[in-house]
């Protein structure tokens, strides 16, 4: 790997992409980042084979930070191209196409086909036209920057990935019906089950317990009543937080250790992650109203 003129191009890149909100990070438009650094070859190589979830995307903004920096010590072994298990597991069985899926959602099963593999077509179809749907939605919402845009867009995405996921569980078990002749078990279905209980596992009916963080558990601050060294007080509280949270996910501590030591994807990671997004949409609001009291401020 050569730190040329065409490294440093893509690291620029890179930057403005890790700068930007994690909802914000395109998983397609990042790997292309990493490719073009030409770091971690390997790696890339594996990441390119998926669309993306949120296993990989968190590998992916590691690699791309991981990217930018390597000039400065190459010698380092973290920057090893290693391809970690879990993103062998999840490429092994690369999603089926946009093209695969629209096909599968749209073909009726045949009649003269086994019970539980009709009950399986039908219920893949059902979470194709739910996700497309909820795509529709969230195309709607905008990009306003406000707390009811943004929690409208994390929930829609939130149920999106939901029926993504079964979609990619269930995907295969598909094809071996139809192409392999197994059907699959009472048993198997009832673990499976319709895409209408995804959904409802991804939009809780009753509100959801506070946050375990500081910084979470004051709801609907009003930063504009705030003076300049209340929202710099409020701001520093929150920027230290989230410095908590990515270590808990990096080293499994909320500060940093010698080797890294990432939290496994698990219920606690998926909470971790769920608390930093909201925490990094508090600093963001913050910072713009610190931005516009203080301008406000110097014009008096």
């Amino acid at each position: 790997m050569e730190f040329d003129e065409h490294y440093f191009k893509a690291r620029e890149e890179g930057i403005a992409w890790l700068n930007r909100r994690p909802d914000r990070r395109d998983y397609t438009t990042g790997v292309g980042i990493l490719g073009r650094m030409g770091f971690k070859p390997l790696l890339h190589r594996r990441l390119a084979m998926s669309d993306g979830n949120d296993v990989l995307q968190r590998i992916l903004v590691q690699a791309i930070t991981d990217g930018c920096n390597f000039y400065r010590n190459p010698s380092n072994k973290k920057y090893a191209d290693v391809v970690p298990a879990e993103v062998v597991n999840l490429t092994e069985s690369p999603r089926p196409t946009i093209a695969e899926e629209t096909a599968a959602a749209t073909t009726e099963p045949s009649s003269s086909m086994p019970a539980n593999v009709i009950t399986l077509c039908r219920w893949f179809s059902r979470a194709y036209r739910q996700r497309e749907i909820l795509h529709r939605e969230l195309r709607g919402v905008g990009e306003g920057n406000d707390s009811q845009s943004m929690e409208r867009r994390r929930s829609l995405s939130d149920r999106i990935n939901v029926l993504s996921e079964y979609m990619d569980r269930i995907y295969p078990i598909r094809e071996a019906c139809l192409h392999g002749g197994e059907v699959p078990s009472d048993e198997e279905m009832n673990k499976i089950g319709p895409p209408e209980r995804q959904a409802q596992s991804a939009t809780p009916q009753s509100p959801s317990p506070p946050l375990m963080a500081a910084s979470l558990r004051i709801k609907d601050e009003d930063f504009d009543a705030m003076t300049v060294a209340e929202l710099r007080k409020r701001k520093h509280s929150v920027r230290t937080t989230i410095t908590k949270k990515r270590n808990l996910l990096l080293y499994q501590s909320e500060s940093k250790a010698p080797a890294e030591n990432p939290l496994p994807s698990c219920p606690r990671r998926t909470k971790i992650e769920t608390q930093l997004r909201s925490l990094e949409d508090k600093l963001y609001k913050i910072e713009k109203d610190d931005c516009y009291t203080h301008f406000h401020y110097i014009g008096r």
